[in-house]
């Protein structure tokens, strides 16, 4: 496969060689492919936000509507507000939808995928809860907090400790709005009941019939609160078996897992996921250098949008500190309709 090397320095895949490996999936899960993949290399991870929803429509023009399409998804999670106005474009444009799963898709992307007639996982899929998490900023230093952490920490006085009176209790509450304001708690808690909300919502694409009604609720409740710690794993069997997916959850066959792999592949090496990042190496031995960092694709066969960012180092001779400044980040996009003519 071509190999090309960027400005930045960054090696990127010819996109006639990507164009390959995506009509090979397509000609084997009988589909139109659309890739959406975020990176999570530090600093310069991406998150699933609203601004994908232009270019997904732009995206789905370019295809058009399909019985079947396929979602290849690698994310780490990112905004809540992101996956459903997402999973309705996409289907607007097809009949049945499945989300085939690489790698990771967690948090909003977990969520995301609810919304699947099929999720396709090999053995290195993996999912995670839903569970809500927000930072807020007190007393001038941003804190992470986690609903389900609150709500555990209630938990533990009740059960544990033995506390079960009504008196007692309060003190409790009234030492925990001590460390957290009850604004934050109260969002914390708007947000677990949206992201329920929005669960069920999207399980009844697939899960409509009242029949469907137990297993929806168990797989709800499993994401957003019972695996008690927002960075569980979730792999392909636990889903199916123990959240409560059962029949949504495919296990993809030899042929299906090699191309994902391959795919995946691809992009990992265009996004640098599993190179550490080292600004010394970068600089030198100069004092300042420029680079071009990938840091999200949305791809089909007939367009490309790369989101990438210009990042300045600059080395502090003083301190022998460096200086990182993010700049110009874009979204960059290309027809692929001549490489596919080829």
């Amino acid at each position: 496969m071509n190999i090309l090397a960027s400005e930045g320095n960054v090696l990127h895949m010819d996109s006639n060689a990507r164009s390959v490996l995506i009509r090979e999936l397509e000609q084997i899960r009988s589909a139109r492919v659309i890739a959406y993949l975020t990176s999570d290399r530090q600093p310069f991870n991406a998150q699933i936000a609203l601004d994908v929803l232009p270019l997904f429509y732009q995206t789905l023009q370019g295809i058009g509507r399909v019985e079947k399409l396929s979602l290849f998804l690698y994310s780490s999670g990112g905004n809540l507000d992101a996956p459903w106005p997402l999973l309705n474009l996409l289907r607007e444009y097809c009949s049945y939808l499945e989300v085939l799963v690489p790698s990771k898709a967690l948090s909003a992307a977990t969520l995301l995928s609810l919304g699947a007639n099929r999720i396709v996982m090999s053995p290195l899929s993996q999912l995670s809860p839903i569970d809500p998490e927000g930072t807020f900023i007190t007393e001038a230093q941003p804190q992470k907090y986690s609903v389900e952490d609150i709500m555990s920490f209630i938990e533990f006085a009740k059960e544990k400790v033995g506390i079960a009176e009504s008196q007692p209790l309060s003190e409790v509450l009234a030492l925990l709005t001590k460390e957290i304001k009850p604004q934050i708690l109260g969002s914390l808690n708007r947000s677990h009941a949206r992201v329920r909300r929005l669960a069920r919502k999207m399980l009844q694409f697939t899960l409509n019939d009242p029949k469907y009604e137990t297993q929806l609720t168990e797989i709800v409740n499993n994401l957003s609160q019972l695996l008690y710690s927002h960075n569980h794993l979730i792999n392909r069997r636990e889903a199916r078996d123990i959240i409560g997916f059962k029949e949504i959850i495919e296990y993809a066959e030899e042929p299906t897992e090699k191309a994902m792999q391959s795919l995946f592949a691809s992009y990992a090496q265009d996004l640098e996921l599993a190179k550490p990042f080292d600004p010394s190496a970068l600089l030198q031995n100069q004092q300042q250098n420029s680079i071009t960092v990938r840091q999200a694709y949305i791809e089909s066969l007939e367009l490309s949008h790369c989101f990438e960012s210009t990042v300045r180092l600059q080395l502090n001779v003083q301190t022998q500190e460096i200086n990182l400044e993010q700049v110009a980040p874009r979204w960059q996009t290309q027809s692929l309709e001549s490489e596919i003519a080829k």
